[in-house]
């Protein structure tokens, strides 16, 4: 990580960290606040000062913008002091959700004392507005993300903290991952969104280890930390290797044994498994040798895409030598298979995400490595956010998924390569050129 003086940020899109705001009593009571403007209580100013200090620790932040609630006002005001005693910009647009008549009641009886109000929270209507003056979940998607937006535009190649509220916060996630779950959203925790001019990734979700730790993870979900394999030859120099079985080269020999030493300092690892391709194979086995000396599990599952007649082309020269596969390569259509026995990516996401959710619920409650390959890991953000993934895969990237038991996809981190700031081997998950991933 780049100490807090430092940016190294690309000028093409926003860093936008956002943050919950503190709890308050009416939090601790299970009371529903929206609108209503309640004061942290003793636990949520202690969360902000940990969430301050653990920003003051990072990268340089430019600004900090608020919901204009005291709730999370305060929260941000406690964050500026500590980063640099910068003032809180405060945007109504960044406030909760008004839920009309609900708000003041407690949730455990708000359906008995406010039946229309509640049934129309509940529903799935996102058009539907609450009695009492509430908002729809379409209004409040439109005021958070269009401030959202609105700071993006202002802070390109910048990094802002922005504070507000669970349904807002919610309402963000869903404008970056349509389909996608968000879970349960924290007091201070820490959501990292990249935004562009036209695209909106998220980098991190619901981190909130700047809190004190419980060392006990809910049963009801794993957390798969998927990891792409470590730098080969072919990688570098643009060549196309999908099933072909290239080994590591020395830049990617020293990436794998630079996210083994992180993944080491980290919380216990239960189970490690891998690709059966060489690339990916030695990536898992270095880690393994680092945490606890672990067993790696191969899953031919996990392997890269099959690319058929593209196989073993340089990128640059696949169009002209390999017209017809190179065209299927390239193709949008899911269900295009490519030339000299090659898959769809249809094929490619019915088996990783079979093999995932295999490995999810082996392991329930548990913390699990998974080694494996550009092209698996899209299908696989595929199958949390409904959506392609756009930029680049960096070898060794950390992606964290949880896999409930209600069999929903949490992306909890995307694209983390801190472990390798200090080598100069890293780029920007944003980056789009895909030559090096298969």
């Amino acid at each position: 990580m780049s100490d807090s003086n430092s940016s190294c940020m690309d000028g093409a899109y926003a860093e936008i960290v956002v943050v919950r705001h503190g709890e308050t009593e009416w939090n601790a009571d299970g009371r529903i606040q929206g609108h209503l403007d309640v004061e942290l209580n003793e636990a949520g100013r202690q969360q902000a000062a940990s969430v301050a200090d653990r920003l003051s620790k990072e990268p340089k932040i430019s600004a900090v913008y608020s919901s204009d609630l005291k709730r999370a006002l305060v929260t941000a005001e406690t964050i500026a002091a500590r980063c640099g005693g910068l003032e809180v910009i405060k945007d109504p647009d960044l406030r909760e959700r008004n839920l009309g008549d609900l708000q003041g009641l407690v949730f455990r009886e708000a359906a008995k004392l406010s039946p229309k109000a509640y049934k129309a929270f509940l529903s799935h209507r996102t058009e539907q507005d609450i009695p009492g003056g509430g908002e729809s979940l379409d209004q409040l998607y439109s005021r958070c993300t269009s401030s959202l937006q609105r700071i993006a535009s202002k802070h390109k190649g910048e990094r802002v903290v922005v504070v507000s509220h669970g349904g807002a916060i919610r309402a963000l996630y869903k404008r970056a991952c349509p389909d996608g779950k968000t879970g349960k959203v924290l007091n201070t925790s820490v959501n990292v969104f990249h935004l562009t001019d036209d695209e909106w990734t998220i980098k991190s979700w619901g981190d909130v280890s700047h809190l004190e730790q419980t060392g006990s993870m809910e049963q009801a979900y794993t957390e798969i930390i998927v990891v792409r394999h470590g730098e080969t030859a072919w990688n570098a120099t643009g060549r196309i290797q999908g099933h072909l079985d290239v080994e590591l080269n020395q830049v990617g020999r020293q990436q794998a044994a630079l996210i083994a030493d992180r993944l080491s300092r980290e919380p216990n690892i239960s189970a490690i498994y891998s690709s059966d391709l060489k690339r990916a194979l030695e990536t898992a086995e270095t880690i393994a040798s680092s945490c606890g000396k672990l067993q790696v599990i191969q899953d031919p599952d996990l392997r890269e895409r099959h690319l058929g007649d593209v196989q073993g082309l340089l990128f640059r020269e696949a169009a002209k030598v390999r017209p017809e596969a190179y065209r299927a390569f390239s193709s949008r259509r899911t269900d295009q298979v490519i030339p000299g026995g090659g898959e769809s990516l249809d094929q490619l996401y019915h088996r990783a995400t079979i093999s995932l959710q295999r490995i999810g619920q082996k392991h329930r409650g548990k913390r699990v490595v998974v080694v494996t390959h550009g092209g698996v890991i899209r299908a696989l953000y595929r199958r949390a956010c409904s959506k392609r993934f756009r930029g680049s895969i960096p070898n060794t990237s950390i992606n964290i998924f949880h896999l409930s038991e209600a069999d929903q996809w949490t992306i909890k981190a995307w694209g983390d390569i801190s472990h390798l700031n200090q080598t100069g081997h890293s780029k920007s998950g944003l980056d789009v050129n895909r030559t090096s991933e298969v």
